[in-house]
């Protein structure tokens, strides 16, 4: 009896102790707008320093091979193959009805696939079925745009031999997202089949832009640093060019085009204007806008970042 009495107790008081959570939980996103795990996510980021920009610049560590993280599984076998001495991963569609998926990871036109950008492209190949290709592009500081540019075309070139357009899909994220924009608008004035959609999540569409007025409610960007980078990897081009700030670029007759963005990141403006000026061109795209949700976070791991991801499987359905 007393080992009943005992546990009747301790399960009282994790019942007691879920439902606190789940209340103060629910007062916390009441309150502040977002969830907590949202919260948690946008404090843990590092935001970018002069210093750091500094140390990234000279670093000389080659970024032309890399792996996928463990903790990582796609549902299909992952192969890899070069183009040119670009390194692609890709994981093959379900079966032919399914699209295919060419993801551009952001990070500055620096950095490389992190760990949410992986989970975030095999739960879209699990959920839709979806193939996925991910080309590891040239980035700074050994490299810049006029390198990577032409290498994103022959990869996309190469897709359109082996899948019509109506099955492909490009999106990126950020640096990602800007860079698939840019590529899309070349194949329109070269006259290559474009793809079927475009997703384009927190998108940098002008090197020289970012909102200065959003910089105390963005915990990851800086506008300073981004500038700095933004004429790095335009090097010899101006940093106006479509190739490196697609939002100067002409937006007419471009694909379905998807944008995603917080209130609180620094690009926001700017893509809000790009969304404008692809609608005034007669763009059939959407505006997908989260309250008071930073840089990139549909690929953050909080209940507004699983939404969004949701959303993004929708769309690539």
């Amino acid at each position: 009896m007393k080992t009943k009495k005992l546990l009747r107790k301790l399960l009282l008081a994790v019942i007691v102790l879920i439902a606190a959570v789940i209340i103060v939980g629910m007062g916390f996103w009441l309150i502040d707008g977002r969830s907590p795990q949202a919260f948690i996510v946008s404090h843990s980021l590092k935001k970018s320093t002069m210093e750091t920009y500094a140390m990234r610049k000279a670093e000389k560590t080659d970024k032309s091979t890399i792996e996928i993280p463990d903790g990582v599984t796609f549902p299909r076998e992952v192969t890899q193959y070069r183009v040119g001495h670009m390194q692609v991963f890709e994981s093959p569609a379900q079966d032919d009805s399914k699209p295919i998926l060419l993801y551009i990871h952001g990070g500055a036109y620096y950095q490389n696939f992190n760990m949410q950008h992986w989970k975030a492209m095999a739960e879209w190949a699990e959920t839709t079925g979806c193939g996925i290709v991910a080309p590891n592009y040239p980035m700074l500081y050994q490299y810049t745009a006029k390198d990577a540019h032409p290498l994103m075309m022959q990869l996309y070139r190469q897709l359109l031999e082996r899948f019509p357009a109506r099955r492909i899909i490009i999106a990126g994220d950020s640096a990602g997202g800007g860079f698939a924009l840019a590529l899309t608008q070349e194949m329109r004035a070269d006259s290559i089949d474009l793809p079927s959609h475009l997703i384009l999540i927190s998108p940098w569409v002008d090197v020289t832009g970012g909102d200065d007025a959003l910089q105390e409610h963005d915990t990851f960007l800086n506008n300073e640093v981004l500038r700095h980078v933004g004429a790095d990897w335009a090097a010899e081009l101006d940093t106006h060019d479509p190739i490196v700030s697609p939002f100067y670029g002409n937006m007419q007759g471009l694909p379905p085009t998807e944008l995603f963005t917080g209130t609180w990141e620094v690009f926001y403006t700017d893509i809000v204007k790009t969304y404008d000026k692809m609608k005034a061109a007669g763009v059939d795209v959407r505006l997908h806008v989260k309250e008071k949700m930073g840089h990139v976070y549909p690929l953050w791991p909080c209940p507004e970042g699983k939404e969004a991801r949701k959303e993004i499987a929708e769309i690539i359905l």
